[in-house]
Formats: structure tokens, C-alpha cells, sequence
């Protein structure tokens, strides 16, 4: 089994994956490809961010669920709801991908980049009462990807004794 890679100290790996779907979003093919030249650290940084994304963003939003509502609630919904328990098996791959245990790593981190646009479209579209054939990927995505990526550096930086 390969081990999974660590972030340089003070590296936060989700950012990469913010980095990597962004320019998928936006077809900068170059910057793509260039990510894409180490392809399991970025297949594990797009698992990370998906399973963030999923647990943080798009469970609370679309389905109502926190990231710690117990596990009876998150059982009966899973089998009420058939998008939900779709969602919640994607969620386990994510969270396989995010230890380093993906085939093919390339063909499912734009896979997974491409699931990122899509929970982060279908949760602003919740969270706005707007139809999700209105909202445009490459319009939205973006912008939630950078206020994302700003939440992510706040998060992982060292309280300061000020």
C-alpha cells in the first residue's frame, strides 16, 4: 500500500485541491496539467477537499445534516432518501481517495474536482432558494473556491498570543 504523502509543515494539501478543481473549471489546461505531474499528491489533496466540502458544505446545506448529527439521524436519512444515501457512499470514496488509496489517479481527481463543482453549485443553489439549472458552474465555483481557500489559510493558521 502507498504511503500517504504529508504536507510540508505549514502546507495545508486541501489547497492544492482548490488550486487543481479551479482550473479544471476554468480549462486552464496548462496549470492543470502541471498539478497533474505528481498525480497521487493531488489525488489525495482532491479527496481531502471533496470530503471537506462534502462534510462542511454541501451535507449541511442541501440535506440539513451537521458533520456531527448522530449516526441514527444520518441512518434513517440514508434510507428515506435515495440522493442521500448516493451521497453518503460518494462521501466514503472520498474519504478513501484523501488517504492515498485510488486507481488511476488522474481519471478521478478530475472525476472528484468535477463533483466538487457540482456539490458547491447544488449547495449555493439550496442556500439561495435558486433552481440548480440556473446557477453556471464556471460562474459560481470560482468565487466559492476562493472564499474556501481564504477559510482554509485562516483555519490552519497558529494562534497568536497578542
Amino acid at each position: 500500500m502507498r504511503k500517504t504523502p504529508e504536507a510540508p509543515s505549514g502546507t495545508d494539501w486541501r489547497l492544492l485541491g482548490c488550486a487543481y478543481t479551479k482550473f479544471l473549471i476554468t480549462r486552464d489546461q496548462e496549470n492543470q496539467h502541471l498539478l497533474e505531474r505528481h498525480p497521487f499528491d493531488l489525488s489525495v489533496s482532491i479527496g481531502r477537499l471533496a470530503f471537506v466540502v462534502a462534510e462542511e458544505i454541501y451535507f449541511p446545506r442541501t440535506f440539513g445534516v451537521e458533520t456531527h448529527c448522530s449516526y441514527r439521524v444520518v441512518d434513517d436519512l440514508r434510507r428515506s432518501d435515495p440522493d442521500f444515501g448516493v451521497a453518503w457512499l460518494q462521501r466514503v470514496r472520498y474519504r478513501r481517495q484523501g488517504l492515498g488509496l485510488t486507481l488511476h489517479p488522474i481519471r478521478r481527481s478530475r472525476h472528484v474536482a468535477a463533483d466538487i463543482a457540482r456539490m458547491l453549485c447544488s449547495s449555493w443553489a439550496h442556500q439561495h432558494q435558486a433552481g440548480e439549472s440556473l446557477v453556471m458552474v464556471c460562474d459560481i465555483v470560482p468565487a466559492m473556491l476562493s472564499d474556501l481557500c481564504t477559510m482554509l489559510c485562516h483555519s490552519s493558521e497558529y494562534p497568536t498570543d497578542s
